[in-house]
């Protein structure tokens, strides 16, 4: 029984008659029964895919086939309304609670034939980085037991890097695609703000949240993009990985973020980033600095994380009020401190963020890519203490609304660590282009301890 393999290596199997939806769905659940008792990544499995992955086999042998995704088995993050199947967004609250259809992002998916095959783990109310769920249970990395596999689309990493399905979809408003993508050795794209409907999703801050994918390899999401951006941005950033791998990188514009020293981040972390300019300079780069004020990103963040506390106070009020106890403490302490922030405070936080948007879009303009850890650290134990800054080298990504990816580079002591890339808002082909030559040279990430 063997892990299913990206998205890109199943399409070319399906399509070369080596493999069907049915083998690859029966694969998966195979190995979900196998492994996911330990990792927790699955809060359901859908009673339907069954029967998408037959009428997928069908079509393809009547020649219908609906294109590259037709068969694929995707997860999908527990915020994502997936129709007949339950949304809880982490929370104890709303078990049980059934969609009332298809979100934007999956009708997309399911008009490409791709097969739904369930809801994953996630940090409860998407407002955190762990997923030590207290509701569902702790979803674990796959590469070490009883550590985080980032968050809030923790189950979404632990299970494309397990190999339990060939793709999941995250939700980012904070960084919550890529800290999972990094601490699970996957790779995480979270694309301009709007260019993935976010219809259908239990909003957190609708001027941060992002949907996005994971995948084990960057070239699995040329299948995934078209479906999920529409044919004509999804076709541009397709061409633009393709042409990437052989793209020379002398002619890329790559910037590294000037004055993120090595005392922000772990030393490991900081050695890994340090051996990879060095591999990317060795290969014929050439990468300058870009100023973006990276003494103020930890107070961004701060501000970012108040909008959503504010909004999801809101948002929950009645929920909270009608069953107090489907709460935890823990998410409750933050919904309340939301909900005590006065207006001016909330848009004082909007009007510093809109500052440093416009400074940020100016910064990365021209670039194809800035460079920098995805996380400040790799994956740590649950019983420990929990890092305050694991969003702080992502957040301002969410603030700009530009894109960004998390790309493995390597496992400096055991553990996963991420390269980002980013650009302005808009600049998605142009850094999956960059993104695609720069993967070719890192380390494969090790494979996980199963």
């Amino acid at each position: 029984m063997t892990a299913p393999g990206g998205v890109a290596e199943l399409s070319t199997a399906l399509a070369a008659g080596e493999s069907s939806a049915a083998a690859a769905l029966r694969n998966c659940l195979q190995r979900i029964e196998r492994f996911d008792a330990q990792l927790g990544c699955f809060l359901h499995l859908s009673e339907s895919a069954e029967a998408e992955a037959n009428a997928s086999d069908a079509r393809r042998a009547q020649g219908r086939a609906l294109g590259p995704l037709d068969g694929v088995p995707i997860a999908l993050k527990d915020n994502i309304h997936a129709a007949g199947q339950p949304t809880t967004n982490g929370i104890g609250a709303l078990r049980g609670r059934a969609a009332p259809g298809d979100a934007e992002c999956v009708r997309q998916l399911r008009a490409a034939g791709a097969v739904i095959l369930g809801k994953l783990n996630m940090e409860e109310g998407a407002l955190g980085a762990t997923n030590d769920n207290r509701a569902y249970g702790r979803c674990h990395n796959p590469h070490r037991p009883g550590f985080t596999p980032g968050g809030s689309s923790g189950g979404s990493g632990a299970a494309v890097a397990a190999g339990l399905c060939a793709a999941a979809l995250g939700t980012d408003t904070l960084g919550s695609v890529r800290i999972p993508a990094s601490y699970c050795g996957v790779a995480g794209f979270k694309p301009s703000h709007g260019w993935i409907s976010c219809e259908g999703v239990l909003p957190l801050c609708a001027e941060l949240d992002h949907v996005g994918p994971l995948v084990p390899r960057l070239r699995d999401l040329a299948p995934l993009l078209p479906a999920l951006c529409g044919p004509a941005r999804g076709g541009e950033v397709a061409a633009a990985l393709a042409a990437g791998i052989s793209a020379p990188l002398a002619k890329l514009r790559l910037a590294r973020v000037a004055r993120l020293g090595a005392s922000a981040m772990a030393p490991e972390v900081a050695d890994a980033f340090e051996q990879t300019l060095q591999r990317l300079r060795g290969a014929g780069a050439v990468i300058g600095e870009v100023e973006l004020a990276v003494e103020e990103w930890p107070a961004l963040r701060r501000r970012g994380l108040l909008l959503c506390e504010a909004e999801a106070a809101r948002a929950f009020a009645p929920e909270i009020r009608r069953n107090p106890e489907g709460f935890t403490p823990q998410l409750r302490a933050l919904l309340d401190y939301g909900a005590a922030q006065s207006a001016e405070r909330i848009a004082a936080a909007r009007a510093r963020i809109a500052h440093f948007r416009r400074r940020a879009c100016d910064a990365l303009a021209g670039l194809d890519a800035m460079l920098l850890p995805t996380a400040p650290q790799t994956a740590f134990a649950f019983d420990g203490p929990t890092p305050d800054d694991q969003a702080d080298f992502t957040a301002f990504a969410n603030l700009a609304g530009g894109p960004a990816l998390s790309l493995p580079m390597g496992a400096p002591g055991g553990l996963p660590a991420g390269l980002q890339l980013a650009a302005a808002p808009g600049a998605d082909a142009a850094l999956l282009r960059a993104a695609a030559r720069i993967e070719a040279l890192l380390p494969a990430p090790p494979p996980p301890a199963l």
